[in-house]
């Protein structure tokens, strides 16, 4: 939220900020990710083609979540898939 016309100080780190409308993702507007739709139609893909196959997915090690002022999501998850027992 670093527009100036929006936020006096706009390149200052100030939590309190108010109002302070988000401009991420999928918050609209003229700010809205360009790429939203694909990112999402993507995901949708992925997991119905994992889910729709004959494996059980199941974590094998330790989960890394990435955190950021921009980013939260998993950054590693080591995963085994293993053919479902008929």
């Amino acid at each position: 939220n670093r527009d100036e016309d929006v936020f006096p100080d706009p390149d200052a780190f100030i939590v309190t900020r108010q109002p302070n409308d988000h401009v991420a993702f999928g918050a609209g507007g003229p700010h809205f990710c360009l790429g939203a739709s694909l990112a999402r139609l993507e995901a949708r893909v992925l997991f119905e083609e994992l889910l729709s196959r004959p494996y059980d997915v199941e974590v094998v090690g330790p989960v890394e979540r990435m955190r950021s002022n921009f980013i939260n999501g998993i950054k590693h998850m080591p995963v085994r898939f293993r053919r479902r027992s008929r």
